[in-house]
């Protein structure tokens, strides 16, 4: 299978985009590239039907660049359209002087915008999943193997951007405390919910997978509710997430679907591919090298309660002191 020589979909390329955006998309997935030397390395590319670029806000160009811009006719969003409800994005013409905005941040509802303007453009929102293939969320035992200083100085010591408070349960606390049919069934009710909606879960009072799965039974948590959940350790899931930020993935769109090339140490895992089309989204697995996806083979289903960018994206630039202990639950009537 040939590869194409255009310049990929992905990864998305990113001119003066400011450092905590740009680990904020790599750290949800999204493959980005940042063009370092101007847009030197535009030069040579075709044309294709779509290619993306994301200017920063306080980002400017030369008369040279706006031409290789012209040449490449390369579709651009101007993150400074992303600062605030009244903001305007600079056109092509205008990106030689800097924006009157501040600077864009990285926050939920900054992906959700991305992705919407993403998909105006004629392109596709695709990131590498948060869970090996076929997961859909994570259940982790074993936190206190992690040790007494981890416990400590978690927030220093997790690979992980969101505090490690934001994986625990209040309800899991109230169970602890009181075990009775109330505090059962908000536990039960809270881990389907953060289930349904690709949130991981770090239960600290679970030491083992068997003393996880006897919780389950106390509880009465019917896991055909939870199907695609991983349980594993939370040394597991770190390993994981700490493999899977450097994995590195190119995509380009062909007449019968995608073409993916994906590189780097997957020790065992099996990285998945998730590609949004509106509010439905479908999970594809990857094995290192080129990958071919087939249109045909890509089932997806509705995800409203899912962030597109994952759960780092969900909860970015969410204060853990101030994040909700009552969840949203329409998982509430089911899981009851």
């Amino acid at each position: 299978m040939s590869v194409s020589r255009h310049l990929p979909e992905y990864p998305i390329l990113l001119a003066g985009v400011a450092t905590p955006v740009v680990n904020g998309l790599r750290e949800m997935g999204l493959p980005v590239t940042e063009l370092h030397e101007e847009l030197a390395q535009l030069a040579g590319y075709q044309p294709s039907n779509w290619n993306l670029l994301l200017v920063g806000a306080q980002k400017t160009f030369n008369a040279q660049d706006l031409q290789t811009l012209s040449h490449c006719q390369i579709p651009i969003i101007d993150l400074s359209e992303f600062t605030s409800e009244a903001a305007v994005g600079r056109t092509k013409n205008e990106l030689g002087t800097k924006s009157n905005t501040g600077s864009e941040q990285f926050n939920s509802a900054f992906v959700n915008q991305l992705k919407e303007r993403v998909q105006q453009t004629g392109g596709a929102w695709i990131r590498l999943a948060d869970y090996p293939y076929p997961y859909q969320g994570v259940i982790c035992y074993g936190e206190s193997a992690l040790g007494k200083e981890f416990r400590e100085f978690s927030n220093v010591m997790s690979p992980l951007t969101v505090p490690l408070e934001m994986l625990h349960l209040k309800a899991e606390y109230d169970w602890q405390g009181k075990s009775d049919s109330q505090t059962q069934r908000k536990l039960r009710v809270e881990l389907v919910s953060r289930y349904r909606q690709g949130l991981p879960i770090s239960l600290p009072s679970v030491p083992s997978r068997e003393e996880l799965n006897q919780l389950f039974q106390k509880i009465n948590l019917d896991r055909k509710q939870i199907p695609l959940v991983w349980i594993t350790s939370l040394e597991t899931f770190f390993r994981w997430w700490n493999l899977r930020r450097q994995l590195s993935v190119s995509i380009s769109h062909s007449a019968t679907g995608w073409e993916t090339i994906i590189s780097g140490n997957i020790q065992g895992f099996h990285p998945g591919l998730q590609i949004w089309k509106g509010r439905h989204s479908a999970t594809v697995s990857l094995s290192l090298g080129v990958n071919e996806i087939r249109d045909e083979s890509i089932a997806f289903a509705a995800n409203p309660e899912r962030h597109p960018g994952g759960f780092t994206a969900h909860w970015a630039g969410v204060n853990s002191s101030l994040f909700p202990i009552d969840f949203k639950k329409p998982a509430t009537s089911v899981a009851s």
